[in-house]
C-alpha cells in the first residue's frame, strides 16, 4: 500500500528553480525520483509533467553507484514511453495517469520517493528534501524545537518510523549526492507559497541525524539565517 501525499512529485518552485538555473545551467537541474520494489531501491526515474518540466532528456544525471538504472518518461506527449524500455515499468506510463505518483499510488509493484530537488556544482552533486512549518522560525533554538518535533508527523511514526526519508539518504548515498534537509515556513498550511521574508533552517540529511531526532536531539551540523541566506546558499 503506497502513502498518499498530495504534493509529493507535484511539482517544482520558483523561487528554488529560478536562482539553481540561473547559477547552474537547466541541464544541472534534476528532480530524482526513487522507484523502490519490494523494499528496495529498484531504479530512478526523471519524468516531465505537468506540474514538473526540469528534468529533460539530455540532462546530466548522477550515476547509481549499486548499477541502477536511470529512467526516463514525458507526461506530455503521446504515445508515451520508458527510456531505456522496460516491461514491467509501462504500468507507470498508462494514459489513466498524469505522473508516475498517480500510478504508484495504485501499483501493487512499485512505490516511490523523490528528492526535491538536485543539482550539480562542477563534479558534485547537492539536493535537498524541502519541507514547510507553519510556526515561525524565530530563531535557531526555536527552530531546533520544531525539528525535534518531527517524530509526530504521520510519515514518521509508523512501525518502520521515517522509512521514506531512509530510503532517500539511501539513494542519495548510492548517487553520491550532499543530501541536505531544508525547512522553511509557508504562509498557511501545506503550501508552496513561503514566506520570503523570514527565516530558514537547513542540515544534513544522514541516517545519524534521523537517529538524533528519533532519540529527541537536534540535529549535528545545522545552519540558520534568512530565507535570502538560505537562497544564496543553494
Amino acid at each position: 500500500m503506497n502513502p498518499n501525499y498530495p504534493y509529493m512529485t507535484s511539482g517544482v518552485n520558483n523561487i528554488f528553480t529560478e536562482p539553481l538555473i540561473e547559477r547552474y545551467g537547466l541541464n544541472n537541474v534534476i528532480w530524482p525520483i526513487v522507484l523502490i520494489r519490494n523494499n528496495n531501491i529498484h531504479s530512478y526515474l526523471y519524468e516531465v509533467n505537468g506540474q514538473c518540466n526540469i528534468n529533460a532528456q539530455t540532462d546530466n544525471r548522477p550515476l547509481s553507484q549499486a548499477g541502477l538504472v536511470n529512467f526516463y518518461a514525458d507526461y506530455t506527449v503521446d504515445p508515451r514511453s520508458i527510456i531505456p524500455s522496460l516491461d514491467e515499468l509501462n504500468e507507470l506510463i498508462s494514459d489513466n495517469y498524469n505522473t508516475s505518483y498517480q500510478a504508484v499510488i495504485k501499483s501493487e509493484n512499485f512505490n516511490s520517493v523523490d528528492l526535491d530537488y538536485a543539482w550539480k556544482i562542477g563534479e558534485r552533486w547537492k539536493a535537498m528534501e524541502f519541507t514547510t512549518l507553519w510556526m515561525p522560525l524565530k530563531n535557531k533554538q526555536e527552530a531546533e524545537r520544531l525539528i525535534k518535533m518531527f517524530v509526530r508527523r504521520p510519515s514518521w511514526r509508523g512501525p518502520n518510523g521515517p522509512h521514506g526519508i531512509r530510503s532517500l539518504i539511501n539513494a542519495s548515498a548510492d548517487l553520491q549526492i550532499n543530501y541536505w534537509m531544508v525547512c522553511a515556513n509557508s504562509v498557511v498550511g501545506v503550501s508552496n507559497e513561503l514566506v520570503t521574508g523570514g527565516n530558514a533552517f537547513w542540515f544534513p540529511l544522514n541516517h545519524e541525524n534521523i537517529n538524533r531526532i528519533m532519540g529527541g536531539h537536534a540535529p549535528a551540523n545545522s545552519e540558520f539565517g534568512t530565507f535570502e541566506d538560505l537562497i544564496s546558499w543553494l
